[in-house]
C-alpha cells in the first residue's frame, strides 16, 4: 500500500486527525473536577454526621484494597 503522491510530510501534513479529543479532555476534566470537588464534601459530611473525622482504620477498611500504615 503506497501513500498518495500528493502527500509531503516536510510541510508537518497531517494524516491522521482524532476528531474526539476534545470530548475526552471534557471527559477527564469533568472527572477530576468531580473527583475533587466532592471528596472534601464527603469528608465534611462524614465529620458531621458521625462523631468526627473519620479514622485511618475506617478509611483502610471501606476506601482501600490496601492497608494504610498505622503508627500506634
Amino acid at each position: 500500500m503506497e501513500p498518495d503522491a500528493a502527500l509531503n510530510f516536510e510541510e508537518g501534513e497531517v494524516i491522521y486527525e482524532n476528531k474526539r479529543v476534545a470530548e475526552w479532555i471534557k471527559f477527564w476534566k469533568a472527572s477530576f473536577i468531580t473527583l475533587f470537588g466532592l471528596s472534601p464534601g464527603f469528608y465534611i459530611f462524614e465529620i458531621y454526621q458521625a462523631d468526627g473525622a473519620p479514622s485511618l482504620q475506617w478509611m483502610s477498611d471501606n476506601w482501600n484494597w490496601f492497608d494504610i500504615p498505622r503508627q500506634f
